[in-house]
């Protein structure tokens, strides 16, 4: 096959001499390499084969043996082992009859089947004469009978060569007895490890496996006195795994960027009141605008208008076309938002434990990939193909967006050309990554797949962020620390109750690695032992590059979006304070007026950079650092690792020390009035303003901000600034 690039063993060159070696035979008197090893081997015996590498045959003792015997008997370079018929044929200790080879492990009747006349075998010595029965069991010959007598000529059978089953027919005709033969796997297999060999020797020359095939080769050239010279290498490993740096870079981007995205409305009205400021001279007016029900102080659900919330999906502004498209896929404006309370961390405590138990036991894990396929493709929908159809279709091909189907269902109104083919793109590419999640038997092996699987995960988290809120790191705390323990419950805790399988790994690798031997799953690879292993969709996923070995680094949603409720809080608190300094007739620079002066702090930058500016980007250097502890946890523990045990302290602990340094703790902890007169301020409140508070900025009917006045203007008392006012900082 296509194998990645090998290097010689010890690292010599493939043009250096001294690396060339001499291929023998082991001594007569020792044909398999079987005497006994003890750490007083004396090394005297190994004059003659200095420096060579033995080929010697499968069978008789373990492989260890045999490479501790040419290691430290005859002072062998290497070792080569190669597969025999005669080593599937034992001798049962206490019977002292002849055990046949075992049916799938050593032979598959399905691919070759022949019966042989019982007289042209023989089996003396016991177990098996190889010099006369392997000629006519092996080859592509015509005296290998049991390629003539086969009814298909061992077509199927990729060896050439059988295997007795130790089952007996009688010929109808001439009443002679028939062995049953069948066609004989030639893999290659794992040199196993031997526990009962003494623990003060180990191997250190290079050991390899060949095939019968392989093996009968190099003994006819062997045999023809030819000078064969041999050159060991092994499959070339990468020292450093980059998919660890991927994956940790691909969760410290998404995210930042699902958290910043999910103060898009802030800034958005920043940046429209700067622009009035600039075009009116600094002469703000305040208009009245359309509002929905919003947000309640008892943190329950409200839903807001629609403001442009997420990405800039209309870059030429195209207000009349927006404004005539009632469906959700021009951004994400009319989705919900649901601030989550104590009783919500709870809740999605249990949810999440009874999910992650159901898939342990019953091990739906297709119905999963169903789900997580149809459930992203409305994120990617919304968050990628509708913005690029908009910009695509609008600006580029310049064809006018249309009602393409009318109906008078409320809940889904009229079908627009625009969202209908971002639809199509959205769909179709996770049907597409479906198709290949349920048809092919690694899809993990396919870039198209793992790269669309985080794409719809990325996707999945800004759209997961942008809806769910939290206002105060009182919630954050109940979360993330009920989040804390449950991570590391599930994979810690769990494998002292059922037997050692953790359940979060269990369920993250679809059921854990095959349960069967490797070389029993390249026979059968479609057994049910041989499944597993596969990354569960609900994660993003990196192979690992240039390892011919396979794997791949995981990093789950959940490790990405609950961090990401802190960091979105953080986000929208500092565009929060931004946008009601502004309002409040300040610069809207983000610092706090009760830090330390800097000789009190001695004048250090860390210290400055704790105690001013924003919470949102210290909280992703914390996130950083928290996933990369993580990911060097797997690889000193060498084991998987709840990554919320690293994230959750690094994040929330620095927000609280920046609170704390800052004296906004307590303000944090009950909630910031900040983002409330924010909320109110880009998104209205439930009826007219008249407790004194700035009326809402004016929208469009679709949502966008107005650049005229209402016909209606309010009188409105300024609030005082949350970031410049000296007295309130809250």
């Amino acid at each position: 096959g296509d194998y990645p690039p090998m290097a010689a063993v010890g690292g010599m060159s493939p043009d250096d001499k001294d690396d060339v070696h001499v291929l023998t035979v082991p001594p007569a008197d020792n044909p398999f390499l079987c005497s006994n090893v003890t750490s007083s081997s004396p090394q005297s015996l190994a004059m003659n084969y200095e420096n060579r590498v033995i080929l010697t045959p499968r069978g008789v003792c373990t492989f260890e043996t045999k490479a501790m015997n040419a290691q430290y008997l005859l002072g062998a370079a290497g070792i080569i082992i190669y597969g025999t018929l005669e080593s599937r044929y034992t001798i049962n200790e206490t019977s002292q009859e002849i055990a046949f080879p075992k049916k799938s492990s050593d032979y598959e009747c399905n691919h070759g089947i022949a019966k042989i006349p019982a007289a042209a075998l023989s089996f003396d010595p016991k177990p098996y004469n190889a010099p006369q029965n392997d000629p006519i069991l092996s080859g592509e010959h015509s005296g290998n009978i049991c390629l003539t007598n086969s009814p298909d000529n061992l077509e199927n059978c990729p060896s050439k060569s059988c295997l007795l089953t130790g089952d007996t027919e009688v010929d109808p005709g001439t009443q002679e007895p028939l062995m049953v033969a069948c066609c004989a796997w030639d893999l290659h297999v794992w040199l196993y490890h031997d526990s009962s060999l003494p623990e003060d020797l180990s191997v250190t020359i290079p050991s390899f496996y060949a095939t019968m095939e392989q093996g009968q080769t190099l003994l006819r050239d062997v045999g023809n006195s030819k000078q064969v010279l041999v050159k060991m290498y092994q499959r070339y490993r990468p020292s450093t795994n980059f998919s660890v740096i991927l994956i940790w870079a691909m969760g410290v981007f998404v995210c930042a960027v699902a958290s910043y995205m999910s103060a898009d409305d802030y800034r958005k009205a920043t940046t429209h009141i700067l622009s009035k400021r600039s075009t009116n001279g600094n002469d703000m007016g305040n208009t009245n605008g359309s509002g929905d029900i919003r947000q309640n102080n008892d943190g329950r659900a409200r839903s807001r208008s629609p403001s442009s919330r997420t990405n800039g999906n209309n870059g030429n502004n195209d207000l009349d076309r927006l404004e005539a498209m009632p469906s959700s896929y021009q951004t994400q404006d009319s989705a919900e938002s649901l601030e989550l309370g104590a009783e919500h961390a709870c809740g999605f405590i249990i949810m999440a434990s009874s999910g992650l138990l159901i898939l342990f036991f019953f091990k739906i894990y297709n119905f999963v990939k169903f789900m997580y396929a149809f459930g992203c493709s409305g994120a990617v929908t919304q968050i990628l193909a509708y913005p690029l159809v908009t910009k695509v279709m609008g600006n580029i091909l310049k064809i006018q967006d249309r009602i393409v189907f009318r109906t008078k269902v409320m809940d889904i109104g009229h079908i627009y050309l625009y969202e209908m083919m971002a639809l199509i793109l959205g769909y179709g590419v996770g049907m597409i990554w479906l198709i290949v999640a349920f048809v092919a038997r690694n899809p993990e092996e396919f870039t198209f797949y793992w790269v669309t699987q985080d794409v719809l995960g990325a996707c999945m988290c800004i759209m997961f962020l942008s809806i769910i809120k939290l206002n105060s790191i009182r919630v954050a705390s109940i979360l993330l620390i009920v989040a804390f323990f449950y991570d590391i419950f599930f994979v810690f805790v769990t494998p002292l109750i059922f037997n050692g399988d953790s359940v979060m790994i269990t369920v993250a690798t679809s059921g854990g690695p095959p349960k069967a031997d490797p070389s029993w799953c390249e026979k059968y690879p479609d057994d049910e032992d041989c499944q597993g292993g596969n990354p569960l969709p609900m994660l993003l996923t990196v192979p690992r590059i240039g390892d011919y070995q396979g794997g791949a680094s995981l990093l789950g949603l959940g490790d990405i979006v609950l961090p990401g409720l802190l960091l979105s809080f953080a986000a929208r608190l500092d565009a929060a304070k931004h946008l009601v300094g502004l309002m409040g007739g300040g610069s809207g620079t983000l610092h706090s007026n009760t830090c330390p002066t800097d000789s009190m702090m001695g004048g250090k930058l860390c210290c400055r950079g704790l105690c001013n500016g924003g919470y949102f980007f210290p909280l992703v250097i914390a996130y950083g650092i928290g996933l990369s502890m993580a990911n060097a946890a797997v690889y000193l523990m060498n084991m998987g690792q709840p990554a919320l045990l690293y994230l959750v302290p690094c994040c929330l602990g620095t927000m609280a020390y920046m609170g704390y340094q800052r004296n906004e703790l307590q303000m944090l902890w009950d909630g910031p009035k900040t983002i409330r007169a924010a909320d109110n301020l880009v998104y209205g409140e439930e009826g007219p303003p008249n407790d004194g508070r700035h009326v809402p900025l004016a929208t469009s009917e679709h949502g966008g901000y107005q650049n005229t006045p209402s016909t209606v203007e309010v009188e409105a008392t300024p609030v005082p600034s949350a970031v410049d006012d000296p007295i309130n900082n809250r």
